[in-house]
C-alpha cells in the first residue's frame, strides 16, 4: 500500500467508478479524517456541468456527496430548551416528523451555524449540520438534561430533486408518498431496510430526502440508480452541487458567507478583508422570517431588534451585465489591463473546496452597499447571477448597481449588474408545487 492510499480513499457511502471518474474532491461536511484516518473522496463531476444542473428542472438527481455528514442523535425534550434559547427559532410548536431550519446565532447576531432539526419522536430529534448540542450545554453549566451522539459514521443521507423525483423515491419504496408535506418525514422501506424520507431540496424545486443507517447505503443508492435509469436520473457532483444553492436562493454557509464557528476564512474577490459582511445576521439573508422575538429569550435578540429597527440589509439576487463580462473577459487577456480571470461556470476555490469564499463589493457610485457570493452562469437562463446581501433601499426589482471585480491589490473593475428579487427560479418551488399533477404510483 503506497502512502497516497493509507491517507485516501473512496467514501463508503457511494460507489465510485475510476477510472470513469478521475477528478476527486472531499466531501463538503468533512473537515478532518474519518475514524480509520483517511479522507474520504467523492467525483467532482459526472458529467457536464449543465447537463448536471440541468436535472433540477427537467429530471432528477442524486447526490450523496455531502456524506460523511455531521449529524448528532439527541435524546430528551429539554434539548428544546437550549435550542430555544441559542437559535433564532422557537420548537413549542414542533411536532413529530417535523424538520425545521435552525439558525444559531451569537450575542452580536451574527450567524455561527444553520441547519435542520428533525423531531423523530417525543424524545428523539437528529441535528444534520449543527453543532453538538451538548457542548453548548456544557458552556450554560450542564442546566439541561439530555444526551447526544456523533452519528455521522452511523447515517446516510442521499438528495434528490427535480419533477421526476417523487416517482423515483415512491417506486423505489413502493409508497405513495404524494401526502408527505414540505420539510416533514414518513417512514419507509428500501430493500426490506428501514429508511425515511424527508420532503426538501437544494435547488428550491421539488426534492427528497432518503436517509438511512451506513451498512445499507450502498445497496440502497444503487435500488435508486436502477429505478431511477428510466427517468433518466442524473448523479450530481461537487460542482454542480455548490450551483444549486445560488439557482435555488437558497445562501449557503461557507460558500456564500462565513462563519466565526470556522476560523480564519479564506476569502477571495474584491470585498474589503475587514467588511462587517464576510460575517452575516438571519437579516443580511432575508431570514427575519425565522426569527421568532414575541415571549423568547434568546441569545441574538437584543442585536437583531437593534438591526431591524435600523436602516439594515436584505438578499436578492444580481444578474451581471453580459457586455461587462465580456469586458472583464477581455481585460484578462489584455497584458496592460491583466484583469483578474473570471471562470465563466462559477467562483470556485479549487485548492480549498468550501473553506474557501469568494465575496465581492457592490458598489453605487463611491458608495459600497452590498456584498454578492455564489456567482454563477446559469445553464437554464444563460444568465450570470449571484446572491447579494444588499442595502434595503436598493432591493428593488431591476435597480442598477456595480459589482467590483477583482482582488485588492490587481487591477479591479466594475461589473455592471441588475437586482433580482428572490426567488430567482419563481415555478415549481418544492414548498408549493402541486404533487397532484404527478400520477399516483400503481402499487
Amino acid at each position: 500500500m503506497t502512502n497516497m492510499e493509507a491517507q485516501l480513499c473512496f467514501a463508503p457511502y457511494i460507489p465510485n467508478d475510476v477510472p470513469a471518474n478521475q477528478v476527486l474532491v472531499a466531501p463538503e461536511g468533512v473537515w478532518h479524517p474519518m475514524d480509520d484516518g483517511r479522507w474520504p473522496l467523492h467525483p467532482f463531476s459526472y458529467d457536464r456541468w449543465e447537463k448536471e444542473e440541468l436535472s433540477w428542472y427537467d429530471g432528477c438527481y442524486i447526490h450523496a456527496g455531502l456524506n460523511p455528514f455531521m449529524f448528532y442523535d439527541v435524546k430528551g425534550k429539554d434539548v428544546l430548551n437550549l435550542m430555544e434559547y441559542i437559535s433564532i427559532n422557537t420548537f413549542r410548536q414542533f411536532p413529530v416528523n417535523k424538520a425545521r431550519h435552525t439558525v444559531i446565532c451569537g450575542e452580536d447576531g451574527k450567524i455561527i451555524c444553520d441547519g435542520i432539526m428533525i423531531r423523530r419522536s417525543e424524545e428523539d430529534f437528529i441535528f444534520a449540520n449543527l453543532p453538538d448540542p451538548a457542548v453548548f450545554n456544557q458552556q450554560m453549566g450542564g442546566k439541561y438534561s439530555f444526551t447526544s451522539e456523533d452519528t455521522q459514521y452511523k447515517r446516510f443521507f442521499f438528495q434528490l430533486c427535480g419533477p421526476k423525483s417523487l416517482q423515483i423515491v415512491e417506486e423505489v419504496c413502493k409508497q405513495d408518498l404524494h401526502g408527505l408535506k414540505f420539510m416533514y418525514t414518513e417512514d419507509a422501506k428500501i430493500k426490506g431496510h428501514d429508511v425515511f424520507i424527508l420532503r426538501t431540496s437544494m435547488a428550491g424545486t421539488l426534492g427528497y430526502e432518503v436517509h438511512g443507517n451506513i451498512e445499507h447505503a450502498r445497496e440502497i443508492y444503487q435500488a435508486i440508480l436502477e429505478v431511477g435509469e428510466k427517468y433518466g436520473i442524473q448523479k450530481l457532483g461537487r460542482y454542480a452541487y455548490v450551483n444549486a444553492h445560488c439557482e435555488g436562493s437558497i445562501p449557503q454557509l461557507c460558500e456564500h458567507f462565513a462563519s466565526p464557528f470556522i476560523p480564519q476564512p479564506v476569502i477571495s474577490g474584491s470585498i474589503p478583508r475587514d467588511s462587517e459582511l464576510i460575517y452575516r445576521s438571519p437579516i443580511d439573508l432575508g431570514w427575519e422570517n425565522l426569527i421568532r422575538f414575541k415571549n423568547h429569550e434568546f441569545m441574538a435578540k437584543a442585536a437583531l431588534e437593534k438591526e431591524l429597527e435600523q436602516h439594515h440589509n436584505t438578499c436578492v439576487h444580481l444578474i451581471f451585465d453580459k457586455s461587462s463580462v465580456l469586458e472583464v473577459v477581455a481585460g484578462s487577456m489584455d497584458p496592460e489591463k491583466q484583469y483578474d480571470t473570471i471562470d465563466m461556470v462559477m467562483d470556485y476555490d479549487h485548492v480549498r473546496n468550501n473553506g474557501g469564499m469568494h465575496i465581492d463589493a457592490v458598489y453605487d457610485g463611491e458608495k459600497m452597499i452590498g456584498a454578492s457570493s455564489g456567482r454563477m452562469l446559469s445553464p437554464k437562463t444563460r444568465e450570470m447571477i449571484s446572491i447579494c446581501t444588499i442595502d434595503q433601499d436598493y432591493a428593488v426589482e431591476g435597480k442598477k448597481v456595480e459589482v467590483l471585480w477583482g482582488n485588492p491589490g490587481t487591477n479591479q473593475v466594475r461589473i455592471k449588474a441588475t437586482v433580482s428579487l428572490f426567488p430567482y427560479i419563481k415555478e415549481g418551488r418544492n414548498a408549493d408545487f402541486d404533487v397532484e399533477t404527478i400520477p399516483h404510483p400503481v402499487l
